[in-house]
C-alpha cells in the first residue's frame, strides 16, 4: 500500500494516459531510464479521486477529482493507487469525465510550456504545428489559437478536415506538401512529430523565429548551444510537472477554450491493444487506458 508523506496525496486511480514516451521506454530506447524501478510502472498521466492527504496538504480533501503526471525516471502511474506529490497534480476540470482527464497532463503541459515559456506566444504571431493531430499537437493548436496566433496545422489528409475545429487557420497535408519548402515566415515552428530539424526549418522561420522540438536528441541540444550566435533560435521542450501550469490548463478547459481530444479508450485488460494503437503514430489525440469502468 502506498505511503502518504506530509506533502503527498493518495489517489485512487481511474485512468491513465499513454504517450510516445511509454513505448520508447518499453522498447529500451531510453537507456538507463528503464532500470530505476522494478517491476516498472508505465505511463506518466493519471486521473482519479483523492483517498487521503498528508498533513501539509490543505487544499484537497478525500473525494476530490484530480489529474496529474509523474516523472518516469522514478515511477509510473499504472497502479490502482498512487502516492503523488501535491506539486504533481491539480483538480480535474468539472466538465470532463475521469477517463478524459487522464489525457490532459503531459501533452497539454508540453504544449503549454513550449509555447508560453520557450516560444513567447502572443497575439498576431504565426505558428506552425507539425504533427497537429497527435496528443501534444491538438493541445498546441488550440493553445496557440487561444493566444491569438495565426495557426498552420501540418497533418495528413486523414485529419485535415477537423483541424479547423480545433483552431487551425490553415492546414498543410504533409503527404502532398513539405512545409519546409514553403515561403511563409513563421514566428514559431513547433515540431511535435520530431521529423524536421532546425536546419530544415530555418528557411521558413522569420528573422527572429523559434524552432521548438519535443525530441531530446543530441543533435537538437547541439543546435541549441549555438543560439547566442544567431537571431533564429532552436529549443527543446522538456516537460515539467507543474501544478500551477496544469491548473491554468484545466481552467481553460472548464471555460471551453481548450478541449482534450481523445482517440480511443481501452480497458485495463486491453493494454496490448492500446500499445498497438499508440505505436502506429496515427492516434487522433490521446489514448486512454481505464483501470475502472465508467
Amino acid at each position: 500500500e502506498p505511503k502518504v508523506g506530509k506533502n503527498r496525496v493518495l489517489v485512487d486511480v481511474h485512468s491513465i494516459g499513454l504517450n510516445p514516451l511509454d513505448y520508447r521506454l518499453r522498447r529500451g530506447e531510453m537507456g538507463p531510464l528503464v532500470t530505476f524501478s522494478k517491476p516498472r510502472l508505465i505511463a506518466s498521466d493519471f486521473s482519479g479521486r483523492v483517498l487521503e492527504v498528508g498533513p501539509c496538504v490543505t487544499d484537497l480533501t478525500p473525494g476530490d477529482r484530480v489529474c496529474g503526471m509523474v516523472n518516469q525516471v522514478f515511477t509510473g502511474t499504472s497502479a490502482e493507487r498512487l502516492s503523488v506529490s501535491r506539486a504533481n497534480l491539480s483538480k480535474s476540470p468539472g466538465n470532463v469525465d475521469d477517463s478524459t482527464a487522464a489525457g490532459i497532463p503531459l501533452a497539454a503541459l508540453t504544449a503549454y510550456q513550449a509555447l508560453h515559456e520557450l516560444g513567447d506566444i502572443a497575439a498576431g504571431k504565426r505558428v506552425l504545428v507539425n504533427g497537429a493531430s497527435g496528443g501534444v499537437g491538438t493541445f498546441a493548436t488550440q493553445i496557440a489559437k487561444h493566444a491569438g496566433a495565426h495557426v498552420t496545422a501540418v497533418t495528413s489528409y486523414r485529419n485535415a478536415d477537423w483541424m479547423p475545429e480545433i483552431g487551425a487557420d490553415e492546414v498543410i497535408d504533409y503527404t502532398k506538401t513539405d512545409f519546409t519548402a514553403g515561403k511563409a515566415p513563421y514566428d514559431i515552428v513547433f515540431d511535435c512529430y520530431g521529423n524536421r530539424s532546425f536546419a530544415k526549418t530555418k528557411p521558413v522561420l522569420s528573422d527572429r523565429g523559434i524552432y521548438i522540438s519535443t525530441i531530446p536528441a543530441a543533435r537538437n541540444y547541439t543546435t541549441t548551444a549555438a543560439n547566442p550566435f544567431r537571431s533564429q533560435k532552436s529549443r527543446v521542450v522538456v516537460v515539467r510537472s507543474k501544478s500551477k501550469d496544469l491548473h491554468a490548463i484545466n481552467q481553460l478547459i472548464e471555460a471551453g477554450a481548450l478541449k482534450p481530444i481523445i482517440d480511443s479508450r481501452f480497458a485495463f485488460t486491453e493494454f496490448h491493444k492500446a500499445y498497438e494503437k499508440l505505436e502506429t503514430k496515427r492516434a487522433k489525440g490521446k489514448i486512454i487506458v481505464q483501470l475502472k469502468d465508467g
